[in-house]
């Protein structure tokens, strides 16, 4: 079983990187310092080797690519066909021109997949356009994310965030490594059998819901985490929570959460992560889970995708 589980929010920018750990034995939140130059998916692993038993590690960047474009990597394949998204990742040559940006449409392919969404209609579109299921996951789709390949031009992309830990994990994925990436190695509730340390994906937008309703399953929470009163209110009702004060568990300082967003979604997500196992709930449900393709998203399950999303202000009401 799992022991702690490091939740990061992550950003292209080094400074906008926030953490926060959950002990699910102790049932404890806590914010470890920040190591010097900044959080790195290397400086991760390394606070993750200091934990005793298994570390499950969640950052909200995509682990998984859409079947479109998965599609199109084995039509590009000259030998071997890869099994899933790991393997495929961990054969990319890291200075090959993978990690430029595609300007325009006719620069993108499997190759160079990262683009800059042009200004004006169609921009996003000429992209997304190239496979059938416009470069969106699944998942994606049913929690309204963006692109996982969109780097900049429009709000709320993770692809820059996505592609900066690409450009650290591909070289280690080359070498012999301690850790595991779910759900394409291991189990979320489990671990891998070989390695103590599994990465994963999470998405902020579905922890909301699983810190702040009442009972679990729960659709979507819509929080406005650029709101500063919407944040003030949010952590107001963490603190108060029945599940926090029943199960005993110690909450951080959440002055940091209430300032920013980027601690505001850590917290959370950490939060969410560490109320699953407190009520013996699974971290994400099997329905969800595309093991080979696609990935997955820490959470989906306690919280259902497929439900509509309820807004923050109507629910405090």
């Amino acid at each position: 079983m799992l022991s702690f589980f490091i939740s990061a929010d992550w950003s292209k920018l080094p400074g906008k990187r926030c953490v926060y750990v959950a002990d699910l034995c102790n049932r404890r939140l806590t914010r470890p310092l920040e190591p010097p130059g900044r959080w790195s998916l290397a400086s991760m692993l390394a606070l993750a080797r200091t934990l005793p038993g298994r570390v499950l590690i969640g950052v909200d960047v995509g682990m998984g690519v859409p079947h479109g474009f998965w599609q199109l990597v084995l039509a590009g394949c000259e030998g071997s066909l890869p099994e899933n998204f790991v393997q495929w990742l961990g054969s990319i040559d890291p200075d090959g021109g993978f990690f430029e940006t595609a300007a325009h449409p006719g620069q993108w392919s499997v190759h160079r997949p990262w683009f800059a969404v042009r200004k004006g209609s169609g921009g996003l579109t000429s992209f997304t356009g190239k496979t059938g299921d416009n470069l969106h996951r699944r998942l994606a789709t049913a929690t309204t994310a963006k692109p996982i390949f969109a780097v900049s031009g429009i709000p709320g992309s993770v692809g820059s965030g996505t592609r900066e830990i690409w450009r650290e994990l591909v070289p280690m994925l080359k070498e012999p490594r301690d850790f595991a990436v779910w759900p394409f190695e291991g189990d979320a509730e489990f671990g891998h059998p070989e390695h103590g340390i599994l990465l994963a994906e999470t998405y902020p937008g579905l922890a909301y819901g699983a810190v702040l309703a009442d009972d679990l399953p729960t659709a979507r929470l819509v929080i406005a985490k650029r709101n500063d009163a919407q944040r003030i209110a949010a952590c107001k009702r963490l603190a108060a929570a029945n599940w926090v004060r029943e199960s005993r568990v110690e909450l951080p300082n959440l002055e940091p959460a209430r300032a920013s967003e980027d601690d505001f979604d850590a917290l959370f997500t950490a939060a969410a992560v560490l109320r699953c196992a407190v009520e013996s709930l699974p971290i994400v449900f099997p329905r969800w889970i595309d093991d080979k393709v696609e990935g997955s998203m820490l959470l989906a399950g306690p919280v259902d995708p497929a439900r509509k999303a309820i807004r923050f202000q109507a629910a405090i009401r």
